[in-house]
């Protein structure tokens, strides 16, 4: 299963003290298991795709990141996947 995962940077993340050691935490961690792909928004945050069967690796990812980042968390599919089932629903 496709996860979409949106992050924003908290704000009280506010000094090179919390983005080193956010930045740290992740050097240690690397990516989420499953990474599609990861892109960056320009001012915090980002988005990242991941291919997981078990949502609670990507729980337990993104609890470790909690003082830093909130984060949206939502299944997703692709368009080939979607297309065929909204067109079935209009159809109908």
């Amino acid at each position: 299963m496709l996860f979409a995962i949106n992050y924003m940077t908290r704000t009280n993340m506010a000094s090179k003290a919390d983005t080193t050691a956010l930045m740290t935490l992740f050097g240690e961690r690397g990516e989420v298991a499953g990474t599609v792909a990861h892109y960056v928004y320009a001012g915090g945050g980002g988005v990242l795709i991941a291919e997981q069967d078990d949502a609670s690796v990507l729980y337990e990812s993104v609890t470790a990141y909690t003082e830093w980042l909130e984060f949206d968390i939502r299944p997703v599919l692709n368009i080939g996947e979607a297309v065929p089932l909204i067109l079935a629903y209009l159809g109908s």
